[in-house]
């Protein structure tokens, strides 16, 4: 029932990536009481080039971004 997405630029190894996702998991799990049976974490990996994109569409004045970077620019990252 709750899925979460990871949308990051490309480079973590799968094993980090993993032990992110099972660590995202565990605290979805204890703060807001899913099972774990009802949980899914997927990972987006993008490219330098692909970022400008995603944070525009999904983190740049949107609401439900709840925790924003702090960067307002995606090619610099300042």
């Amino acid at each position: 029932m709750p899925h979460i997405v990871i949308k990051t630029i490309s480079g973590p190894g799968k094993k980090q990536l993993q032990d992110a996702a099972e660590q995202i998991a565990a605290v979805v799990n204890k703060t807001l009481g899913k099972p774990n049976k009802y949980i899914s974490v997927s990972v987006e990996e993008y490219g330098f080039s692909e970022w400008e994109g995603v944070y525009n569409e999904f983190v740049k004045d949107k609401p439900n971004v709840l925790i924003k970077p702090g960067y307002t620019d995606p090619k610099t990252f300042s």
